[in-house]
């Protein structure tokens, strides 16, 4: 009985495409399927630290970055014409790559044009609905639409959330109107439930997640690191560059790394540290199942984090401020005032799913 073979491509957008993709990778493997994945940047030297074993494309992705200077919309809109032209010319590229490894199933998290009318493609995204800023709200109607048609081109359009309440993702990916072939599929997390809680090898009472595009990134990075300096208790910093993956001492208080194995970050932030993070919605996954308490500081001018930002702490689960207004001596006294967020116990739907998909294709 052969097994599928299946291509993996999570969006180049930061490394939370990447680190929700974990999950579904092991869960292929699991089943059977030969898995093959298609990334490049920081995003395959993530999953190729994760993943020695498997087969690697590098595949180009969109390559963005945000500007010190133009707000994030308006420098989308000027990469708009330049997305586009990536979007159309990897689904030729993806023809390609279907004849060389014999693709049976395509995987894609959030890139849009990873389809094929001649085998099965799966798109894994929870912004069926994209909040657009207050200078595009007349073209909302005409946005959700257009993303409609994109997501219809695939055989099904997994959702990493729950349907019903609690959720995570709010309007981004509920109510009316979606795909007829959206699925829910639970949390998506780079920890699962073979995680159980040990001591870490230290313990910290905070943990920034540093992660997106740069420079803001970096901003975000000194910015934390000037204020965790004024804060005299154990602090980890995880700086969201994949390659180097051991903790160095900063200085009496801070700890540093570049990037940390699954293993060992679960063990850390199990140990239930206040985290300081982005509002991307695959970190929100990972604290989602970790527990913690935490201060979520949107992406300047990125919508989809600002809403969920806004709506966790409205709901009193998350304390969250701005980039510019962060003081973390105040900040870290208000999150604990906040109840945090604790994903409803692990029912794997999407390991359930991906076995229904891959026993449909054992030949």
């Amino acid at each position: 009985m052969k097994s599928p073979n299946v291509l993996v491509c999570p969006l180049d957008w930061g490394l939370g495409h990447a680190t929700r993709c974990i999950p579904v990778i092991k869960a292929l493997i699991e089943t059977g399927a030969r898995v093959i994945i298609a990334s490049d940047g920081a995003q395959q030297n993530l999953l190729r630290s994760e993943f020695p074993d498997i087969e690697f494309i590098t595949f180009k992705g969109y390559q963005i970055r945000y500007s010190k200077i133009l707000p994030v919309t308006v420098k989308i809109l000027f990469d708009l014409p330049r997305i586009i032209s990536r979007i159309k010319a990897e689904n030729k590229e993806l023809k390609a790559l279907i004849r060389h490894y014999k693709i049976d199933i395509v995987i894609s998290d959030n890139r849009y044009g990873l389809w094929n009318k001649n085998i099965y493609t799966v798109i894994i995204t929870h912004q069926l609905k994209i909040i657009p800023p207050l200078l595009l709200k007349p073209f909302g109607k005409l946005l959700h639409n257009l993303t409609r048609s994109q997501l219809l081109r695939f055989n099904e359009c997994w959702i990493p959330d729950y349907a019903g309440e609690p959720n995570l993702s709010g309007e981004l990916s509920h109510g009316k109107n979606l795909p007829s072939n959206s699925r829910y599929i639970g949390l998506l997390s780079r920890f699962d439930s073979n995680y159980a809680q040990k001591e870490p090898a230290k313990s910290y009472k905070i943990v920034a997640i540093l992660s997106g595009p740069e420079p803001q990134r970096t901003i975000f990075e000194m910015k934390i690191r000037a204020q965790l300096l004024e804060i005299a208790v154990p602090c980890l910093i995880v700086r969201g560059l994949p390659g180097n993956t051991g903790i160095r001492k900063h200085n009496s208080f801070i700890d540093i790394a570049d990037h940390m194995n699954t293993n060992e970050f679960a063990q850390v932030l199990l140990s239930k540290p206040l985290v300081i993070s982005r509002a991307g919605y695959s970190t929100l996954m990972d604290i989602a199942f970790t527990g913690n308490k935490a201060i979520l500081v949107p992406t300047p001018g990125q919508t989809e984090q600002e809403y969920l930002a806004k709506k966790l702490s409205e709901a009193g689960i998350f304390y969250t401020t701005t980039q510019n207004n962060l003081n973390l001596k105040r900040d870290c006294q208000m999150a604990q005032n906040f109840s945090g967020i604790r994903q409803p116990e692990q029912k794997d739907s999407y390991k359930f799913i991906i076995k229904e998909l891959i026993n449909r294709f054992r030949q």
